[in-house]
C-alpha cells in the first residue's frame, strides 16, 4: 500500500466519522453542523493541510464559487472521470448552483441541506451527471504535513 493510498483511506475515514452530523452553512465542526464545503474543511484541517478555508459565501454562492476557490486553494483539477477514493467531485444543480462531496469506497460523502446532515450513498447515474469538476487535495501540502507529522512537528 502506497502513502498515497493511506493518505485516501484517512481522507474518507474522516469524512465518513463525520456522517450524521447535522446541516449547519457555513459549519465547520461536525458537533455544530457542517456544509458541503465545512466538510471538506474540517477533513483537510484534520490531515494538517490548513490556510485556505473562506467563511464568506452566500448560502447560494455566486456562479463558479466553489470551482474557483478550489482551485485558488491548490485542489488539483483531475480529469472528469477519475473519480477516485478521497478526491473531491464538485457537482451542478440547476443553472449554476454547485455542490462539493468527498468521493468513497461506496460512492460520495457529503454534507446536504436537502437531507439536513453528512450522508453518504452510491453514486448512480444521477449523481455523475452532476458532476462538473473532480479534484485532488493538494499534493505538496499533503507531502509536508505527512512529513511534519512524522518528524512529530505538527
Amino acid at each position: 500500500m502506497t502513502t498515497c493510498d493511506l493518505h485516501q483511506k484517512k481522507i474518507i475515514s474522516i469524512a465518513r466519522s463525520c456522517v450524521g452530523s447535522s446541516f449547519r452553512h457555513q459549519g465547520r465542526d461536525p458537533a455544530n453542523g457542517l456544509d458541503c464545503i465545512g466538510l471538506i474543511v474540517y477533513v483537510a484541517k484534520a490531515i494538517g493541510l490548513t490556510g485556505f478555508d473562506h467563511k464568506d459565501y452566500k448560502k447560494i454562492p455566486e456562479k463558479f464559487a466553489i470551482s474557483r476557490q478550489a482551485i485558488a486553494a491548490g485542489f488539483m483539477a483531475c480529469p472528469r472521470n477519475d473519480l477516485t477514493a478521497g478526491h473531491i467531485l464538485i457537482l451542478k444543480f440547476g443553472k449554476y448552483l454547485e455542490h462539493a462531496a468527498i468521493i468513497s469506497d461506496r460512492g460520495i460523502i457529503h454534507a446536504c441541506e436537502k437531507y439536513g446532515k453528512v450522508v453518504e450513498h452510491g453514486l448512480d447515474d444521477v449523481w455523475r451527471s452532476r458532476i462538473t469538476s473532480v479534484h485532488a487535495f493538494p499534493s505538496k501540502l499533503i507531502s509536508q504535513s505527512l512529513s511534519l507529522k512524522n518528524t512529530g512537528m505538527i
